[in-house]
């Protein structure tokens, strides 16, 4: 169920992300570029739930697994800065637990 939940909001996401390049992005030939990118994914996520429903189920995961990466190919540096915003608050909050902070630890070398 999650699964399903997901992958449709996947869809939802990229269909309004693209129309949203589409018809507001500057005029020049990236947002339209980005536009069919997103709705190259949201195409292949669909198909691949339909796939699933159809028990198809290796279609699906090759379906789907194209279509997040499309749209992963887009949103790559934005993805590794979450990534990495997410690391450091992992970080600091396991040094918090310790009782450590960074400004009390001796500079490397």
């Amino acid at each position: 169920m999650y699964t399903t939940v997901l992958a449709w909001l996947f869809v939802a996401v990229c269909v309004v992300g693209g129309a949203y390049e589409a018809a507001l992005g500057p005029s020049d030939a990236q947002p339209i570029l980005a536009a069919l990118i997103l709705f190259a994914g949201a195409v292949l996520v669909a198909a691949g739930m339909f796939a699933a429903r159809r028990n198809s189920p290796w279609l699906a995961v090759t379906l789907v697994t194209l279509g997040a990466l499309v749209v992963g190919v887009v949103f790559f540096w934005t993805i590794v800065g979450v990534i990495i915003a997410i690391a450091l608050i992992v970080l600091c909050v396991m040094d918090a637990r310790r009782g450590s902070s960074v400004a009390a630890r001796p500079a490397p070398g």
